[in-house]
């Protein structure tokens, strides 16, 4: 009798196990046919749910419908079907005509339990080990990778996968003294009860006006708030509503724009002519299937110049609120509650009564000073990913580049991390958030679990 060996197994290791980590392995057992060993780093407890489904507040919603939160192109209704499974649909104050809107902890659970039903399935082939702890190093070793983890282990695989997203943002101000560990001073909204020390009547600074200044005026009003909320930021812009779900209109034509201002033109002049029983919905949206193109043959001038001057107003119209968030704003701003203006911070100092001074600058360069009982900031993820000490090392290293216009990683089609000449770099990928410089977009869940369902075969295959 002749003895077969079992072909060594494929070593995936997979830094980051939030949404975009445990979709990656979803995708990677599916697409795999032979032996698979996973290792995700990731410090929180479960995977799947990163810092936006770590929330367990029940008013924090996520902002896309039941409806379009399928992982992969063949499993349209997976979701929305698993969420009535588990009895959390129907709930009359999930839906609206357009869809459902779940509580982000819902959804989080759904991408746990697909994960593990996943790899239950593959038990036979594929392994994954879940390491609570973070990565400082990624080297070439040897033909393969090494990961050096920061509780001291070192994780050697065929295939690294970057996918570690958000992170805290950087104080937008100088803090005076005493600022950063007074009670009502709350740098990361995110933390567990960050609100909970808020008294129903304080005054409220709310430094940023997107999603985050959303969830946060929602989770004080569901805690009873009555105070004065101010939500300040630059250009006082909030983030709009959901309307009509459309993909499907070709918004870019035959002559894709070549710069900044052709791409705004565009925009308008496909606005203009839409069915106005569509509104301007379908066309920004429609707009997102075509960006990869379309950003990929923009100029890196004109590439910066639409970060510089229109990435706000994309925003506000790219990532919408759910009707139900959209509602308890207004019902703020009605009742004296909520108050939005333009400024920007530029310092805040503690009172000896502990009370928070913000010197706030306004247009044409005039200053003011105001006092608030508590602060909160809410200026969205981090943007600058050097910071982080990982990128930082490997782009010390060479191993890494930034994009052309500084919002992550470079990396080519297939998502494979470009090196500091340019060259991708084989077996080494970045997923995600990060890699929204060298895409135009890679922000939403819908986005990110479509290019890992492309991509993925490619990465297991190391395509060179």
């Amino acid at each position: 009798m002749i003895a077969t060996s079992t072909p060594s197994p494929l070593r995936l290791a997979i830094v980051g196990g939030g949404f975009t980590g445990a979709v990656l392995a979803i995708h990677a057992v599916r697409a795999s046919t032979g032996p698979l060993d996973i290792v995700v780093l990731e410090p929180r407890a479960e995977l799947g749910r990163g810092v936006a489904y770590s929330t367990r507040d029940r008013s924090h919603r996520i902002n896309v419908p039941s409806d379009r939160l399928d992982i992969a192109a063949g499993e349209a209704g997976a979701a929305t079907a698993w969420l009535h499974a588990h009895g959390i649909l129907p709930d009359p104050e999930s839906q609206d005509e357009t869809g459902a809107y779940v509580p982000r902890a819902d959804y989080g659970a759904y991408i746990g339990d697909v994960l593990a039903r996943t790899l239950a399935v593959a038990a036979d082939r594929v392994r994954l080990r879940h390491l609570r702890t973070s990565a400082i190093a990624v080297r070439e070793a040897d033909g393969a990778w090494a990961v050096v983890t920061r509780s001291g282990e070192r994780v050697v695989a065929d295939r690294v996968a970057l996918c570690f997203g958000h992170a805290v943002p950087a104080l937008p101000c100088r803090l005076g003294p005493g600022v950063a560990d007074a009670p009502r001073f709350v740098a990361d909204p995110w933390a567990p009860d960050a609100l909970a020390g808020i008294d129903p009547e304080a005054s409220v600074l709310v430094v940023g006006t997107g999603l985050t200044m959303a969830d946060v005026v929602t989770s004080l009003g569901a805690q009873g708030h009555r105070g004065l909320v101010t939500a300040i930021s630059r250009r006082g812009l909030l983030p709009k509503a959901h309307g009509i779900f459309r993909m499907d209109l070709d918004v870019v034509g035959a002559h894709p724009p070549a710069t900044a201002l052709d791409l705004l033109r565009l925009v308008r002049r496909q606005i203009a002519a839409v069915d106005p029983a569509l509104g301007w919905h379908p066309v920004v949206d429609s707009l997102r299937t075509a960006l990869p193109d379309l950003w990929g043959n923009l100029p890196i001038a004109e590439k910066r110049r639409v970060v510089r001057r229109l990435l706000p107003f994309w925003e506000v119209h790219r990532f919408r609120i759910a009707p139900q968030i959209e509602a308890a704003l207004n019902r703020a701003r009605a009742e004296g509650r909520l108050a939005v203006e333009r400024a920007s911070i530029t310092g805040l100092d503690l009172g000896a009564d502990g009370r928070l001074e913000a010197e706030l600058r306004r247009g044409r360069g005039k200053t003011e000073r105001r006092r608030f009982d508590a602060v909160v900031l809410c200026t969205g993820p981090e943007r600058d990913v050097a910071r982080n000490p990982l990128v930082a090392a490997l782009l010390a290293a060479g191993t890494a580049s930034l994009d052309a216009v500084g919002l992550g990683l470079a990396v080519d089609r297939r998502s494979r991390v470009r090196d500091a000449s340019g060259h991708p770099r084989p077996g080494l990928y970045a997923f995600g958030p990060m890699t929204r410089g060298s895409f135009g977009e890679m922000t939403g869940a819908p986005d990110i679990a479509q290019h890992l369902e492309r991509t993925v075969g490619g990465l297991l295959a190391g395509e060179t």
